[in-house]
C-alpha cells in the first residue's frame, strides 16, 4: 500500500550559520528503529536510498561496525562516488544532524545575532546582511558597514587567527563586542548577544523608475516555510503589478535555499501565465527506489508522525509526485528577469533559476553558483538525523547536472561596501545595464578596491533539498 495525501516539502540548502540551543531532537520512542547496531541501520538504510547506491560496497565489504563511531563511518560513506572529471568525492552534500537543522528549518525562528560579515579585501570585514528584527537590525547595524574590531582586538585579516575570533564571537553562544565603521566615518562600538527572532527572508524591496520604465528589484535572503512569508511576498508582488513592473531583478546571492514549497511559489509568482500547468521540475531516485527494493531496516521503520513505512514513502514520492507543475500565482507579467548570484547562492536558488530558464530566459549576474541539483528526504536514528542525497532535479529541458555550480551570464565579483539598492552596487548596476537601461540613467559608479575578495565568513552552514513528509 503506498501513502496517500502525502505532504512533502523540499528544504534546500537553509544557511543555519547559528543553531538554536532549543531545538532539540524528538524523543527517540517517537522514531522507533529496528533492534541492532545503528551503524548497521544508517548503512542499509543509506544503500537502499542514496542515489548513487551503486557505487557503496556491500555490507560484507565495507563492515559498519568496524568503524569506532557512526560519524566517521557516514563519512566514509560519502567518499566512494567520485566526480568523473576530478576524481574527487562528488557528494560535498550528505550530512549526519543531531536534529537541531530540521527544528530550525520548521520553526523559522533563528537564535543568534542576525547579521553575517565576509572579507571584501584581506584586510577589510564588512556587515553583508542583516536580517529585519534581529538583534543587530535592532542595534541599527547595516549592510556595507566595515568591521574593525572585536572586543579590544583591531588586527583582522583573513587568516587562522580572525576566523578563530570571529568564530568565537559568532558561535560562541554569549554574543560579543564590535566595532564598527560607518560610511559617514562614525564607528559605533555595539554589544550584541544571540536571541530569538522570526527569519523575514525579504531584506529589501524597491521599483525604480527609468525615464518611465518601471523596474523592480528585491532581496530575498532563504525560503523559510511559505506560511511565514506568503503574505509579504505577495505584497510586494502586488505592489510590482500595480506599478507595472515588467523588467525585475531577484537579488539571491547569498541565498542558500530553504524550503522548496517557497522556491516553487516565487517560480509560480514569477513565471507567465502561459506556462501554468507545463513542467516545472521532475525529481529522480535510485533503481531500488523505482523496483521497491528494500531492505528490512527501511521497510520496518515508520516515518515519525506518519502511519506510513519509509520504504512507503520513498515509493510514492518517486512515482505519485515525480513531477511538479507550474500554476500562475498573481498577475505580474515580466518581459525580462535577471538573479544576482554568488558561490553562496545555493540549491533552492540555483532550482529556481533552472525550472524558469526554459521558458523565460532569464540571465544570472555574478559569480558561478555553488552546485546543488541533488536532495535529501531526512531520516531519524535515534539522536541522528540522516541527510543522504537520493533524489537528482531537472528541468523542463532535462537540465540539472550543474555539480559545479551554474555560470553566470555576466562575470562578476560581489561588493560588500554598497548598501542594497545602491545604483553603484556592481552586481544590480549591471542587472540593470543588461536589461538596457541607459547608463546615464544610474548615476555615477563608485571606484570600487581592485582586490575585491568577496569571501564570506566561514559559517556553519547547511546545503541541501530536504523532503519532509506530512500530508501530501
Amino acid at each position: 500500500m503506498q501513502p496517500k495525501h502525502l505532504k512533502i516539502w523540499l528544504l534546500a540548502g537553509m544557511a543555519l550559520l547559528f543553531l538554536l540551543p532549543s531545538c532539540k531532537k524528538k524523543d527517540v520512542t517517537q522514531n522507533p528503529q529496528p533492534s541492532g547496531d545503528i551503524r548497521d541501520s544508517i548503512y542499509f538504510v543509506f544503500k537502499d536510498i542514496y542515489l548513487w547506491s551503486d557505487a557503496i560496497p556491500d555490507s560484507a565489504t565495507f563492515r559498519p561496525e568496524s568503524y569506532n563511531s557512526v560519524e566517521t563511518m557516514f563519512n566514509a560513506l560519502i567518499q566512494y562516488k567520485k566526480n568523473n572529471t576530478s576524481g574527487l568525492p562528488l557528494d560535498k552534500y550528505s550530512f549526519l544532524d543531531n536534529g537541531s537543522t530540521s527544528g530550525t528549518l520548521q520553526g523559522g525562528i533563528a537564535g543568534d545575532m542576525g547579521f553575517e560579515i565576509g572579507f571584501q579585501t584581506q584586510d577589510a570585514l564588512h556587515v553583508i546582511y542583516v536580517y529585519p528584527g534581529s538583534p543587530a537590525d535592532k542595534a541599527g547595524i547595516k549592510r556595507g558597514w566595515q568591521l574593525t574590531a572585536i572586543g579590544n582586538v583591531t588586527s583582522l585579516h583573513n587568516d587562522d587567527a580572525t576566523n578563530k575570533l570571529l568564530d568565537q564571537a559568532f558561535f560562541g553562544g554569549n554574543g560579543a563586542t564590535f566595532t564598527f565603521r560607518r560610511p559617514d566615518g562614525n564607528t559605533p562600538t555595539i554589544s550584541i548577544k544571540p536571541s530569538l527572532y522570526p527569519v523575514d527572508p525579504i531584506l529589501y524591496s524597491r521599483i525604480y523608475t527609468f525615464n518611465g520604465v518601471k523596474v523592480g528589484y528585491f532581496v530575498f535572503n532563504t525560503f523559510v516555510a511559505l506560511q511565514d512569508t506568503k503574505a509579504k511576498m505577495d505584497s510586494i508582488f502586488n505592489a510590482f503589478t500595480q506599478a507595472g513592473v515588467q523588467k525585475l531583478v531577484v537579488d539571491l546571492r547569498y541565498n542558500t535555499g530553504g524550503l522548496l514549497e517557497t522556491a516553487e511559489y516565487m517560480a509560480d509568482l514569477l513565471v507567465p501565465a502561459a506556462l501554468t500547468n507545463s513542467v516545472m521540475y521532475t525529481q529522480v531516485f535510485n533503481d531500488n527506489v523505482y523496483n521497491n527494493k528494500f531492505s528490512r531496516y527501511l521497510t520496518s521503520m515508520r516515518a515519525p508522525g506518519s502511519r506510513y513505512t519509509w520504504a512507503e514513502v520513498f515509493r510514492s514520492e518517486a512515482t505519485n509526485y515525480r513531477t511538479t507543475r507550474f500554476n500562475k500565482q498573481g498577475a505580474l507579467d515580466l518581459t525580462q528577469l535577471r538573479f544576482l548570484v554568488t558561490k553562496s547562492t545555493v540549491s533552492a536558488s540555483e532550482l529556481l533559476y533552472n525550472v524558469l530558464k526554459p521558458g523565460m530566459k532569464p540571465r544570472l549576474i555574478g559569480r558561478k553558483t555553488f552546485g546543488k541539483p541533488v536532495g535529501f528526504i531526512n531520516i531519524p536514528f535515534g539522536r541522528y538525523d540522516m541527510y543522504a542525497a537520493c533524489f537528482q532535479t531537472y528541468n523542463s529541458a532535462n537540465e540539472g547536472a550543474y555539480f559545479d555550480g551554474i555560470a553566470p551570464d555576466i562575470n562578476l565579483e560581489d561588493d560588500y561596501t554598497t548598501d542594497w539598492g545602491t545604483l553603484s552596487d556592481p552586481l544590480l548596476r549591471n542587472a540593470l545595464l543588461d536589461m538596457g537601461i541607459p547608463s546615464n540613467q544610474l548615476g555615477r559608479m563608485t571606484e570600487l578596491a581592485p582586490d575585491r575578495l568577496g569571501i564570506k565568513m566561514k559559517g556553519r552552514s547547511f546545503q541541501g533539498m530536504i523532503q519532509r513528509h506530512e500530508n501530501r
